[in-house]
């Protein structure tokens, strides 16, 4: 049975490692501070024209005054409004200089921003009026814009937790995608270690066999062995080939077991022609075919006939190989079963649910197994 015979052999590896960027407030490089300076003035000023536009609304002004002194007036709310946002985006500017790992610092700081510039800009624009008493006033502006940060900190407060999830989740998806990468790599390669020996063992005992025997047969033995071998050794380092390349191996490796056993096996290979391009994992065909070969043909005593079959259902490649040998016999060949559980091992690890592989009764005689899989054609060269 393959697979019962180990070996070293080179593994080709693809590893997906996640790249963790840092996009944290205290992470980001200093020289980004201006631009986040300039970005948090532009915005104020956008609020602050917003804000005055308020006075426009007021039905009074334009019963009471005429055009041009309306829009005087909203100069000068204008002006308010624009001198106390842009002490409030300052403030926020300077606080976000400060580098802490702590959200809930971040959070306060930005309260204490707002409030600082706030009232800063309240003072100055009652200095511009004139205004040096009315403390309960400044105090109630100081209470609204307290009322304001404390709002706006905690919307700060829940984005950034937010944000913060999604980030760690993704790292965490990133994490288990790779470690599920190199997980499947490092199944693959003691699977494919398996495998791999008893087609060059098994082979070289035939050919010695008919070295002996039959110079001539060793002779064109040894051409298609070659054959088989220049086929084979590319497909050790894939995880998948295409069925072509499968299919020509099979010939090439059919061809020296007939005639190993003269005209006790026949063969009948059906492939379209389109479906020779489907992606397939190298040598799982190979192993059903020697299994047909060692388990079903050889203990026959008049040998028998080995089909491959291959067609595509509903977007799936289904492959089938039928000896019309001796069957489930446990009394002819009985192996332990490692190759038809590595092809089965190797088809979950591969395509999960959407590989299969199932052996039944063939009738009247033998086996037939077949392998269910995505049919994905890989487009000509």
């Amino acid at each position: 049975m393959l697979g019962e015979s180990n070996s070293s052999v080179a593994i080709f590896t693809l590893s997906i490692i996640p790249t963790e960027l840092d996009v944290r407030p205290s992470a980001l490089p200093a020289a980004t501070a201006g631009a986040r300076l300039g970005t948090a003035l532009g915005l104020g000023a956008v609020i602050a024209f917003a804000l005055s536009l308020q006075y426009f609304a007021q039905p009074f002004v334009w019963r009471n005054w005429p055009v041009e002194e309306v829009l005087e007036g909203w100069l000068f709310i204008f002006r308010d409004r624009l001198i106390v946002t842009v002490l409030i985006a300052a403030a926020i500017g300077v606080t976000a200089l400060v580098r802490t790992e702590s959200l809930q610092l971040r959070a306060v700081l930005l309260a204490v921003g707002v409030v600082i510039g706030a009232v800063s800009g309240e003072l100055i624009v009652r200095r511009l009026y004139g205004q040096f008493d009315g403390s309960s006033s400044l105090t109630a502006h100081a209470l609204r814009w307290s009322a304001v940060a404390l709002a706006v900190s905690a919307m700060f407060y829940l984005w950034r937790m937010s944000s913060d999830a999604n980030e760690q989740l993704r790292n965490e998806t990133l994490r288990r995608l790779n470690t599920e990468h190199l997980l499947t790599n490092t199944r693959l390669a003691a699977l494919r270690s398996q495998i791999e020996p008893h087609f060059l063992f098994n082979t070289l005992a035939t050919l010695r066999w008919l070295q002996r025997t039959e110079p001539e047969a060793g002779a064109r033995m040894l051409a298609s062995f070659i054959d088989y071998l220049r086929r084979m050794a590319p497909m050790l380092e894939c995880s998948e080939v295409s069925l072509g390349e499968e299919i020509d191996l099979m010939r090439a490796y059919l061809e020296v077991v007939e005639m190993r056993m003269g005209g006790r096996l026949h063969v009948a290979i059906d492939v379209p022609l389109n479906l020779r391009r489907a992606r397939v994992p190298p040598l799982a065909l190979a192993t059903l075919v020697e299994n047909a070969v060692k388990h079903g043909i050889s203990p026959a005593q008049y040998g028998g006939e080995i089909t491959i079959l291959a067609h595509e259902v509903a977007h799936q490649l289904v492959l089938s190989v039928t000896d019309t040998g001796v069957g489930f016999n446990p009394g002819f060949g009985s192996g332990t079963g490692i190759g038809l559980s590595n092809v089965c091992a190797r088809l979950s690890t591969l395509y999960g649910a959407l590989g299969s592989l199932r052996v039944e009764a063939n009738t009247p005689t033998g086996v037939r197994a077949t392998l269910r899989l995505p049919c994905h054609l890989v487009s000509p060269q």
